[in-house]
């Protein structure tokens, strides 16, 4: 069974067309799980509608987690009893063909512990693609294999949370979503899950992505995304040095690879936003055995002088 896990909140203006979304799909899901996460509008009415009205099993649920997505997807991984768990946050649509474009992948190799393919984002209101293609921004080419897909990761998100389908005993025994993540804590679970079992990758749109203003995404959390993953990639390699990680050697030499381009473009990010930000980022560098990093001339000038001056 398919099973799709939809964390809300303050969802009430998207949710009812991302459920339709599920409702049109050529494989049905046996069981939607929209969990709510706080949420002050009528997300949990628009939902308890949905459920009486589409031709969709629809149950509601609460998170029981602290405020943000991975909690509230935890919550649905861990109450669902289905082998397969596609994500889709309550904005996104999938495509008709999700279900049934991934889920053969997944089928077809038991040691696989999840599928993607691709989607496009766009913009709420108009409905204009403003990215045709997330595989070609992430720089993805036809072909590429595992070890270049897993280091690819390594640097960023190179598929969407809704164009995914995961093997839920997979994500369980990876530890699922951190719950004290806000930013990347998709990307910081994918890797996690890559070291456990193989992605496979199709270069099919299961999804579309709607961008709006209150996506977690948008261009003022660039700095927090990049912190996130430097720290997810530092946590990596110091579970690595001590012999508690799964995954490859090669793997293990692409987190150790890493570690300083990762730290360097954090110290980069945060020394154009001032002398906070730079702490945290020079007191992750030393945590990841990086430290001289923040000492770099062109960091500090850059911190100082501003970037134009610096440069």
């Amino acid at each position: 069974m398919i099973e799709v896990v939809i964390p809300a909140h303050n969802a009430a203006a998207f949710l009812r067309e991302t459920l339709e979304s599920i409702a049109g799909q050529t494989r049905p899901p046996g069981l939607v799980t929209v969990v709510d996460d706080r949420s002050t509008d009528a997300t949990r009415e628009v939902a308890a509608q949905a459920a009486r009205e589409l031709p969709v099993p629809i149950r509601l649920l609460t998170s029981a987690g602290p405020p943000g997505p991975s909690a509230a997807r935890n919550t649905g991984l861990r109450a669902s009893t289905a082998e397969f768990v596609a994500l889709l946050d309550a904005d996104d649509l999938h495509l008709p063909h999700h279900h049934a474009t991934l889920a053969p992948l997944l089928e077809a190799d038991p040691a696989r512990s999840l599928a993607f393919g691709d989607c496009s984002l766009f913009e709420t209101g108009s409905g204009a693609v403003l990215v045709p293609s997330h595989h070609a921004e992430a720089g993805l080419a036809p072909g590429m294999g595992e070890a270049e897909l897993f280091a690819r990761l390594l640097r960023s998100g190179i598929f969407g949370t809704s164009a995914c389908l995961l093997r839920r005993e997979a994500a369980l025994q990876a530890g699922l979503f951190d719950e004290a993540m806000m930013y990347a804590e998709d990307t910081d679970l994918f890797l996690r899950m890559a070291l456990l079992g193989p992605m496979a990758r199709t270069g099919a749109h299961v999804s579309r992505k709607r961008v709006h203003g209150h996506n977690l995404t948008r261009p003022e959390n660039r700095l927090r995304f990049i912190a996130a993953i430097a720290g997810t990639v530092a946590r990596l390699a110091a579970r690595a040095r001590v012999g508690d990680l799964p995954g490859s050697p090669a793997q293990h030499a692409a987190i150790a690879g890493r570690v300083e381009g990762a730290v360097n473009a954090y110290l980069h990010a945060a020394s154009l936003e001032g002398l906070a930000a730079y702490r945290a980022a020079a007191g992750l560098a030393r945590e990841a055995g990086r430290g001289g990093l923040a000492l770099r001339p062109r960091h500090l000038a850059r911190l100082v002088l501003g970037p134009r001056r610096a440069a």
